[in-house]
């Protein structure tokens, strides 16, 4: 007869009816960690150590008693994930019912059917493996995302680039700066998770969000005694970070006492903790950030110089979205997605009123506050019954400032939505028919009020647009008689 392999799956019976408890142990030990409780204080005792249970409806031979549908519910709610089978030797729908309910997996008559117990039990760990499968890569999927630089501008393709060089070499140092919400930190994630540092640790911190008082102990760490409330051994950032990423917010706040230790570690990458003697190797990637002008703040003595430059090997500036605003429709889409994907909206699109007032917004907040304005806009449009977001679904701040000349863009919209792409060439032929009528029809005068290079450019980029939408051109007259040729 072929033995059955023992699983570490422990099974615990709660059952008052001792010789069942001992038939059932012998029926499975083969098989599982048999655990036996005969009252509820016991179960209580022992079920944290279970992987599925099996507990009788009824712990003691009275009509009316139902102890096992409250240990149920007590350890429903303790334990949300623990797969429990009832069993019952009393045929009580109503009680089969009001199981599965609270939360039991299944519910079995007695005399039970040891073929079907066994599936039962097989299937429902199955299922629990499964679920906390399912959750530890929801889990993972809400920490990473989203890891994504969105924008087909020619400044964020160059950061792209400048990402993909950092992420590879994984041992440069890197300066992030920019105004706040820009998207430092997401491009410090992206040099982690582009680069061959991606298996060990990615570790931030800001340090504005600390005391300066203990932003020592955070970085680096201390040993138990250092100080008056070291009551044990801390590891700091720089040392979780280990063969991985450290990412420092906010590195301009930094004390001058920390930015020596810093410096030195930079230099020597060991460092002792606070109170250690012992020297402590590290191989880091350091990324820092900050939204204040650094090499000024070294003028006027508030960060060091040699410090600066060791933080600087390579220096990437973020610029604010007022100075790339070609990527909102990109970015607004990109958000849409993310909150489709969350379960928290339908919503595909905004109507061109509310596109047009997004593009025409300055952003002091920058790719943050869009995100933020994107959230706000579709609870807004929900509450409505809008089916895209409309203009009064933005902030106040938003539509109180859109334009009100109306563009060449009123086009009848698909009920599924709008091309983002076809849209945002549409508007950029509106501003070179809008450059052409205000400079009459020179080509010379529209490029220098559109901020272009020279006349070829103008050329290449409404070329280009007519090569993807050639049907947009017919809108625009005064392009199509200065581009015909």
């Amino acid at each position: 007869m072929e033995q059955k392999k023992k699983s570490f799956h422990s099974l615990l019976v709660i059952d008052d009816d001792k010789s069942f408890c001992a038939s059932l142990e012998r029926a499975f030990r083969e098989e599982f960690n048999i655990l036996i409780a005969h009252s509820p204080d016991e179960a209580r005792r022992i079920f944290w150590r279970a992987d599925i249970i099996l507990l009788d409806v009824r712990l003691k031979e009275e009509p009316d008693n139902n102890e096992g549908i409250e240990l149920l519910s007590e350890f429903h709610n303790e334990r949300p994930q623990l797969p429990i089978i009832m069993a019952t030797a009393f045929g009580d729908m109503k009680i089969a019912v009001e199981a599965m309910k609270i939360g039991a997996i299944d519910f079995l008559p007695k005399p039970l059917d040891l073929t079907k117990l066994r599936t039962t039990i097989k299937n429902s760990l199955e299922q629990a493996n499964l679920r906390r499968l399912v959750g530890t890569l929801e889990r993972e999927i809400k920490r990473i995302e989203p890891v994504e630089f969105v924008g087909a501008s020619k400044k964020i393709a160059e950061i792209r680039k400048l990402i993909d060089y950092i992420a590879k070499d994984g041992r440069i140092n890197v300066l992030l700066t920019g105004e706040t919400g820009t998207g430092k930190e997401l491009v410090a994630r992206l040099i982690h998770r582009n680069g061959w540092r991606s298996n060990g640790s990615y570790e931030a911190i800001s340090l504005a969000a600390l005391a300066p008082s203990i932003i020592e102990s955070e970085l680096f760490g201390h040993e138990k005694g250092a100080f008056t409330d070291a009551r044990e051994r801390k590891i700091g950032f720089i040392e979780l970070a280990d063969k991985g990423v450290l990412f420092l917010d906010d590195i301009d706040i930094a004390p001058l006492d920390v930015q020596v230790k810093l410096l030195r570690f930079l230099e020597e990458r060991s460092f002792c903790r606070s109170g250690g003697t012992h020297l402590i190797d590290i191989d880091v990637q350091l990324i820092s950030a900050t939204n204040q002008n650094l090499l000024q703040l070294t003028k006027d003595g508030k960060f060091r110089k040699d410090l600066y430059f060791r933080l600087k090997t390579v220096e990437v500036h973020i610029p604010p979205l007022r100075e790339h605003a070609e990527d909102i429709p990109d970015l607004v889409s990109h958000f849409l997605r993310l909150l489709q994907k969350q379960g928290r909206t339908q919503i595909e699109a905004c109507s061109l009123e509310a596109l047009d007032a997004m593009l025409s917004y300055q952003w002091p907040g920058n790719i943050r506050e869009l995100e933020n304005c994107i959230e706000n806009a579709v609870l807004f449009a929900k509450i409505k019954g809008h089916e895209k977001i409309e203009l009064e679904d933005l902030p106040g701040e938003l539509w109180h400032e859109a334009k009100t000349e109306k563009k060449a863009l009123n086009i009848e919209l698909a009920e599924e939505g709008i091309n983002l792409e076809e849209k945002k060439a549409r508007y950029e032929l509106s501003y070179i028919e809008s450059a052409l009528e205000k400079s009459r029809g020179h080509k010379t005068e529209a490029w220098r009020i559109l901020g272009l290079h020279d006349r070829f450019v103008l050329r290449r980029r409404v070329k280009a647009i007519e090569r993807r939408f050639s049907q947009l051109i017919e809108e625009f007259p005064l392009i199509k008689k200065a581009f015909s040729k």
